[in-house]
């Protein structure tokens, strides 16, 4: 198996991780068994079937299908509004188009999504809202991803114990991605989430 450049790099810097942090020194054993789950990490991340595949793949976006039959009512637009408030600028805001087929990571009650869109001079940022029990609110997956984006990768040259305490944060965090539990029945269908009429 291929050795990972950051571990080489890692075992290279730990080494003198010692004597940038006289108080937290490192014994040899330390640095063994720390590396080693580094290692593990990288290992188990390359993996097809590891959960950062399914995370990507739910990475909040915009989508623009399947089309919920009503698009969002007034009432759902100012709903959605107020709960952006919390996590986007307040800027002009783009709401997409509600979409329905929620994944099962968002729990059986989750009837439809949206994505909310806000501008700034500078620049942009997004949000996934998904409607629970006939309310809009940001759902687990977007949780997750809130705080996946606010992790920031150390910088190559960063002390070996940053780079390790940020290594063993992610892969914590990973193990926490929502999961699909049981058999899953869809959301019931609402006023606001009417069927298409037959096709005659």
């Amino acid at each position: 198996m291929r050795i990972a450049p950051w571990l080489v790099a890692g075992l290279a810097l730990g080494l003198s991780a010692q004597a940038q942090t006289p108080d937290k020194k490192l014994t040899s054993r330390d640095m063994n068994r720390m590396i080693a789950e580094m290692w593990l990490w990288e290992a188990e991340m390359r993996k097809p079937d590891h959960i950062s595949n399914r995370a990507e793949e739910l990475r909040p976006r915009r989508r623009d299908e399947p089309l919920r039959y009503l698009n969002i009512t007034d009432e759902e637009v100012r709903q959605v509004q107020l709960v952006s408030l919390k996590y986007l600028p307040r800027a002009m805001v783009n709401i997409s188009p509600v979409v329905t087929n929620c994944p099962c990571e968002e729990g059986p009650d989750c009837s439809a999504q949206v994505y909310v869109v806000a501008s700034t001079d500078v620049n942009s940022k997004g949000l996934q809202l998904s409607r629970l029990r006939n309310q809009w609110m940001v759902g687990v997956v977007q949780q997750w991803w809130i705080r996946r984006d606010a992790m920031h990768a150390p910088k190559a040259d960063s002390p070996f114990l940053e780079r390790y305490r940020y290594a063993r944060a992610l892969h914590e965090l990973y193990a926490e991605f929502p999961r699909c539990v049981g058999d899953l029945v869809p959301a019931k269908s609402t006023a606001s989430t009417p069927k298409a009429e037959p096709k005659k």
